[in-house]
């Protein structure tokens, strides 16, 4: 008799309870609200930190990552010569300090250099640019096509990937 009761207590709380603890468990995986916003900008400058600027024409928030439309950025490197960024759409995680920037992606330096691409990852924290599928590199005198591109040692080191195919003009001196 007693394991009866047992088992009518265990089927009470699996029929009865366990819906209600599941119900109140899938309410508290609350969703977050997305926020739209005009105009966002971040920046940093630290003593050991290059500076850098990224700003869009708008924005949706979600958490600690950005979705971004419209994107500009420009960083400094070591030489003090700053590289310039744009991009159609992009997302942006706070906490990590990755920008991943799709469709019409353009870098370029004051000393016209030139990168473009159709997809990019930006490490701010490694310093690192890696520029994925039709990846173009120009300058003055060069152009270099490749698959995919890293880009490390702030604007400094250029490694290319894949189907690498250059022109290079060399001038008498």
């Amino acid at each position: 008799m007693h394991s009866r009761n047992i088992i009518t207590y265990l089927l009470f709380f699996l029929f009865i309870l366990y819906p209600s603890f599941h119900s109140k468990y899938a309410f508290s995986e609350d969703v977050e609200t997305p926020i739209e916003i005009a105009n966002p900008v971040f920046t940093t400058k630290g003593v050991n930190e290059m500076p850098y600027t990224i700003k869009a024409a708008s924005g949706i928030q979600r958490g600690d990552d950005l979705e971004l439309f419209e994107i500009e950025g420009k960083i400094k490197n070591r030489d003090n010569v700053w590289i310039y960024l744009n991009a159609d759409k992009g997302n942006y995680d706070q906490i990590s300090q990755i920008v991943f920037l799709y469709k019409n992606i353009e870098v370029y330096t004051d000393n016209k250099e030139s990168l473009v691409s159709d997809e990019a990852i930006i490490d701010l924290q490694k310093d690192t640019i890696t520029l994925l599928s039709n990846v173009e590199f120009k300058n003055q005198n060069n152009r270099i096509r490749s698959d995919k591109s890293v880009i490390t040692d702030n604007f400094q080191n250029f490694t290319y990937f894949g189907n690498v195919r250059t022109n290079i003009n060399n001038y008498p001196l």
